[in-house]
C-alpha cells in the first residue's frame, strides 16, 4: 500500500470517528433542547406535541451530525429549525423554544468559517435568542412591572452561552492557525537545515574528497613507478604535496567560516573557473591520463557561481575519470562557447584500473553536480560511452531566475572493467546538443 493510499485511509477514519462524535454530541443537544426549552415530559402534553417535538428534533440532530462538513449550510438548517419552532410555539400553544443547537452551529462556523461569516452567524443568531427571551413574556403571566425583569434574566442566562460559542470557536481557530504557522515555520527551518547540510556536503566533497582521491592515486603511481622511473618519483611527490597543501587550505577557510553565522556555506571554499584548469589536469596528467582540452568558440565572462560550477563540474568528471579508468587511459574535455556553455568530458576507459577505486569512491559526485546544475537551470547527462564514460554538462552564462529542480541522479561511472576490448572514442567526440 502506498503512501497516498495511506493518507486516504487515514482521512476515511478520521472522517469516520468524527461524524460518530458529531453524532453523539447532536443526540446530548437535542436532549438539552428538549429538556430545557420544552414540555415534552410533562404528563399533560398532548401525543401531537410530542410528535411535532420530535420532527423537529430529530432533523436537527440528524443536521448538526455533518456540522463539520458543511457549516454554513448546517446553521442555516439549524437557525431555521429554531426559529421556525420559537415562532410555532408563539403563534399556538406549542411550547419547544430551541437554542442550543443553534449554539453548536454558531461555534462551528466561527471555528471553521471567515471572518465574514463568522459575524454573520453571530447576527443571526440574534434572532432566536431575542425570540427565546421574549416567549416567557408573551406566553407566561408576567406582571407588567415584571417584564423588564424577566428580559434582564433572559439575556444574563442567553447572552453568555452566545458569547461562549463564538468566542471558543473563534479562538479554536485562531490557535489552529498558529499551529499551524508555527508548523509551517518549523518545517522551513528544518527545510534550511536540510539545504545547508546538502550544501556542506557538496563542499566537502569538492575540496576533500576529491583531493584525497587524486593523492591516493598519484601515491599508488609514485610506488609502482619508483623502481623503474626513479626520476619522475620526485615529480610525483611534488604533485602530492602541493594538493595536500591545497586541500588543506580550503579545508581550513572552509572550517572558519563555517564558524561565521552570516557567512554562506557557498563561499567556504576558494573560488575557481575554468582558467583554472590547468592544475587540474596537470593532476591527471601526473597519474598518467592522457588528458586533452579543447577550447570552441569565444570565451565570455561568466558569474562568479556559474564559472565555479563548470569548474566543479571538470574537477568530477576528471577525478572520476583517474579513479574509475585508471592509468593509461585517453580523456579529452571539450568547452564549447555558443548561446551557452557546454561542457563535455569523455575517457575510453582504456587504462589500468587502479586497485583501490571502490574506496575512493564517495557515490555522492554526480548527484551533487546535479544538484549544483539544476539551481542554475542547466542540465546534466552522465552514462557509459563506447568503452569509457562521458559526462555533458549546458550552462547559462548567468544563473537561472527560476530553475527547475533536478531530476534522477545520474549514473555513476562503472566500478568494473569491460569485458569487450575497449574501442577508441577519438580524441574529440561531438558532445550531444544541448
Amino acid at each position: 500500500m502506498d503512501e497516498g493510499t495511506l493518507g486516504r485511509s487515514g482521512r476515511r477514519e478520521w472522517l469516520k470517528a468524527a461524524i460518530v462524535q458529531d453524532a453523539a454530541l447532536a443526540f446530548v443537544i437535542a436532549i438539552l433542547d428538549i429538556s430545557y426549552f420544552g414540555n415534552m415530559f410533562q404528563p399533560a402534553v398532548s401525543w401531537l406535541n410530542h410528535l411535532l417535538v420530535l420532527l423537529i428534533t430529530v432533523p436537527e440532530a440528524v443536521a448538526l451530525t455533518f456540522r463539520r462538513r458543511w457549516p454554513l449550510t448546517i446553521f442555516a438548517i439549524v437557525w431555521a429549525v429554531s426559529v421556525g419552532a420559537i415562532v410555532l410555539s408563539l403563534k399556538s400553544d406549542f411550547n419547544y423554544t430551541p437554542i442550543f443547537g443553534v449554539l453548536l452551529a454558531l461555534y462551528t462556523v466561527a471555528r471553521q468559517g471567515g471572518r465574514a461569516a463568522a459575524f454573520a452567524a453571530l447576527a443571526l443568531t440574534g434572532v432566536p435568542a431575542a425570540l427565546d427571551i421574549w416567549y416567557p413574556i408573551t406566553e407566561m403571566s408576567v406582571d407588567p412591572g415584571d417584564e423588564m425583569t424577566v428580559i434582564i434574566s433572559g439575556i444574563a442566562f442567553i447572552v453568555p452561552f452566545v458569547a461562549l460559542a463564538w468566542g471558543t470557536g473563534r479562538w479554536a481557530r485562531a490557535s489552529a492557525a498558529a499551529t499551524e504557522r508555527d508548523q509551517r515555520e518549523l518545517e522551513a527551518a528544518r527545510e534550511a537545515v536540510r539545504a545547508e547540510r546538502v550544501q556542506i556536503a557538496r563542499e566537502l566533497h569538492d575540496i576533500v574528497a576529491n583531493a584525497v582521491a587524486v593523492i591516493v592515486l598519484q601515491a599508488e603511481t609514485a610506488r609502482t613507478t619508483a623502481p623503474t622511473e626513479p626520476a619522475r618519483l620526485t615529480d610525483v611527490l611534488a604533485g602530492i604535496e602541493a594538493l595536500g597543501r591545497t586541500a588543506m587550505a580550503e579545508l581550513r577557510r572552509m572550517l572558519r567560516l563555517l564558524r561565521t553565522a552570516d557567512v554562506p556555506v557557498t563561499e567556504a571554499a576558494e573560488r575557481r573557473g575554468l582558467a583554472d584548469l590547468a592544475p587540474l589536469l596537470d593532476d591527471a596528467r601526473r597519474v598518467g591520463i592522457r588528458i586533452e582540452l579543447e577550447v570552441e568558440g569565444t570565451p565570455i565572462h561568466l558569474d562568479d557561481s556559474v564559472d565555479q560550477t563548470a569548474y566543479r563540474l571538470v574537477q568530477e568528471a576528471v577525478t572520476n575519470i583517474i579513479k574509475h579508468a585508471g592509468t593509461g587511459s585517453h580523456a579529452s574535455v571539450r568547452i564549447s562557447w555558443s548561446d551557452v556553455l557546454i561542457l563535455d568530458v569523455v575517457d575510453d576507459g582504456a587504462g589500468r584500473r587502479p586497485e583501490a577505486r571502490r574506496e575512493l569512491s564517495t557515490g555522492h559526485g554526480l548527484l551533487g553536480l546535479a544538484e549544483r546544475i539544476a539551481l542554475f537551470g542547466g542540465e546534466l547527462t552522465a552514462s557509459p560511452y563506447r568503452s569509457g564514460f562521458r559526462v555533458t554538462a549546458t550552462l547559462p552564462f548567468s544563473p537561472a531566475s527560476n530553475p527547475d529542480p533536478p531530476s534522477d541522479p545520474p549514473t555513476e561511472p562503472p566500478s568494473d572493467p569491460p569485458t569487450e576490448p575497449p574501442s577508441d572514442p577519438g580524441p574529440n567526440p561531438a558532445p550531444n546538443p544541448p
